[in-house]
């Protein structure tokens, strides 16, 4: 038990260190924090910016929190985002203001103000240097290829029902509502443990053709769109799917017994 509650200790430290990055916007905030603790003697500002901050980080290092986290709620992934809750920004920017108003000489304060966003400006990285940022390819800010496909096969009027390849799945719902998928995300989130044969059956080294056209059918997929890079035994077309579009990187098949119309 006590060895349990000293590693969800140490797992809640080591998530505020890489949380904090190289450290100095998180000093900076632990210096305005006491800072508005001394200073402080509005009792709406003093709860918002100095005990609700308290109050959520001290939860946070209760070892049972981790434990109900990543243990019972298997939530481990997102621990770190629990420390959203903390205003960091709001209470360092609260807390510099207050501090550049108590300081009689004006050109003393410019340059708190200056120092001030220096710290920001060498306490964290670019966003756009996150290897997880790509610029966009349109407005919608999702792959031009998810629109190619679903102007496709729109049918003004109506819905269609499609089957995607995983890659694409989280995207469809951002471009239109009038496009209906047999399964979502949900099935994509291994952890969560959604099994759906049909996807099962997409996701394989080697799809199986008959299998692949019999459960969409069944779950009243007009259409599959396939990656050109996946494997299939057979042509979609033994089992009446025919060729319908095709994009840069993806093939779609319509059900030429179903053929959606207005």
């Amino acid at each position: 038990m006590i060895n349990a509650m000293v590693n969800n200790l140490k797992l809640s430290f080591q998530t505020v260190l890489a949380f904090g990055g190289n450290g100095l916007l998180l000093l900076y905030f632990i210096t305005a924090l006491i800072f508005l603790l001394v200073r402080e003697r509005d009792k709406a500002l003093r709860k918002m910016m100095t005990e609700y901050p308290i109050a959520v980080i001290a939860i946070f290092f209760v070892p049972l929190f981790p434990y109900l986290i990543c243990d019972v709620f298997h939530e481990g992934e997102t621990f770190y985002r629990y420390l959203w809750l903390i205003p960091i920004t709001a209470v360092s920017a609260y807390a510099t203001i207050v501090f550049m108003e108590k300081i009689k000489f004006r050109w003393l304060s410019f340059a708190v103000g200056a120092v001030a966003m220096i710290c920001v400006a060498i306490g964290g990285n670019p966003g756009y240097q996150s290897p997880v940022m790509v610029p966009a390819e349109n407005a919608y800010q999702i792959p031009s290829q998810v629109i190619e496909l679903c102007d496709a096969i729109n049918v003004p009027g109506r819905e269609v029902e499609a089957l995607f390849p995983h890659e694409l799945v989280p995207y469809i719902r951002q471009y239109t509502p009038y496009i209906k998928m047999p399964y979502g995300y949900e099935t994509l989130v291994a952890r969560w443990g959604f099994i759906d044969e049909l996807e099962s059956e997409m996701i394989k080294d080697v799809s199986n053709s008959y299998m692949l056209t019999k459960l969409a059918r069944e779950r009243g997929c007009h259409y599959i769109i396939l990656n050109k890079n996946h494997y299939i035994d057979e042509s979609l077309e033994e089992y009446g799917y025919v060729e319908f579009y095709s994009s840069k990187d993806y093939t779609v098949y319509v059900d030429s017994t179903n053929i959606p119309t207005c």
